[in-house]
């Protein structure tokens, strides 16, 4: 593996910054709770139900945000970690990061519209959702979600070992 020396001063914006870490923290939450309504049954999902497209609507919002604020605003050069594949790889899990959070909401609205959960929830009545185990949409954001959570352990693993490698803390860029 060959030296490398980023440079960490060149950090991103403020906003970016405030959508990343918002995003994760949501993101964190927003995966065992949609576990957990997996598991429940109509009648008992209402509350939680509310919680988790309310959030992940603004986790979606914040994407699409986050998303025109990559390609308008300045920001660092992608980090060199020494192996022109460790390179690569970096950057194909940072863009799919957007992809996966733009298709897990677009599949969550398409599901709260097709399982009729936006109309159960409005005339709080969970007899209007549709049985799930038939929608697509629902087993497509399912799929996403852990896709994205695999993603976000890679992410971690790779702040960690770029770490303890280079000796570089590229949590500088993003603090």
């Amino acid at each position: 593996m060959n030296q490398v020396n980023n440079d960490l001063t060149q950090k991103y914006s403020k906003g970016q910054i405030l959508i990343h870490w918002l995003t994760a923290i949501l993101i964190i939450g927003l995966f065992p709770l949609g576990k957990y309504l997996e598991e429940l049954e109509a009648t008992e999902k209402m509350g939680v139900l509310k919680i988790h497209a309310i959030l992940g609507l603004v986790v979606f919002v914040l994407t699409i945000i986050r998303s025109v604020m990559y390609f308008k605003s300045t920001r660092p050069p992608h980090l060199k970690t020494g192996s022109a594949m460790n390179d690569k790889l970096m950057v194909w899990i940072h863009n799919a990061f957007y992809f996966l959070m733009l298709g897990i909401g677009l599949s969550g609205i398409a599901t709260m519209i097709l399982g009729g959960y936006k109309d159960g929830l409005l005339a709080n009545d969970p007899s209007l959702f549709a049985n799930h185990e038939k929608l697509p949409s629902l087993a497509a954001h399912s799929t996403m979600a852990t896709i994205l959570m695999v993603l976000l352990v890679l992410h971690v693993a790779g702040v960690v070992k770029h770490y303890v490698l280079t000796k570089e803390n590229a949590l500088r860029r993003m603090i």
